[in-house]
């Protein structure tokens, strides 16, 4: 078993189980537009539209990478498109060092980074039609990077 099929098998019994019962309850905001900090909402309906899941382990406010990737890729409009075209639903799991952060939402964001067995930032992984691929930053903005994720998995 290669380790992509590996990884999707503990993802997928997650989402399953975060679907299934009562979880965290994220009230924290959003710090960016499009995306969402919540797992089960959006577990929930990627589950319930059959939508790929983009997950962002980042460190926003002290990360260079993290910073370099969205900027130059998440906050462009190429990026939103692609997005708004295939139905991905976006998951920051944010990491911060100042940035104040519910309990809940820190929980929720270890749970998950242990699950995926995230080692560094920024780790982007993107789950459809069962299959996951990580990846991170890509030279050359975001047609370079959307063809590269497209290169590895099917939307």
């Amino acid at each position: 078993m290669n380790l992509k099929k590996f990884l999707v098998i503990p993802f997928l019994f997650l989402a399953m189980t975060l679907s299934a019962q009562a979880t965290y309850e994220i009230t924290d905001a959003v710090i960016n537009e499009g995306w969402s900090n919540n797992a089960e909402e959006v577990f929930s309906k990627a589950k319930e539209k059959d939508n790929p899941i983009l997950m962002n382990f980042t460190g926003t406010d002290w990360c260079v990478w993290c910073k370099k990737i969205k900027k130059e890729i998440f906050d462009t409009d190429e990026f939103r498109a692609w997005v708004s075209e295939n139905n991905i639903q976006l998951l920051e799991l944010d990491f911060p060092r100042n940035i104040p952060q519910s309990k809940e939402l820190k929980a929720q964001n270890a749970s998950l980074a242990r699950e995926i067995g995230v080692k560094g930032y920024p780790t982007i992984i993107l789950i459809s039609k069962g299959k996951m691929i990580k990846t991170g930053y890509v030279k050359g903005g975001p047609n370079a990077w959307i063809k590269s994720v497209e290169s590895q998995i099917e939307l």
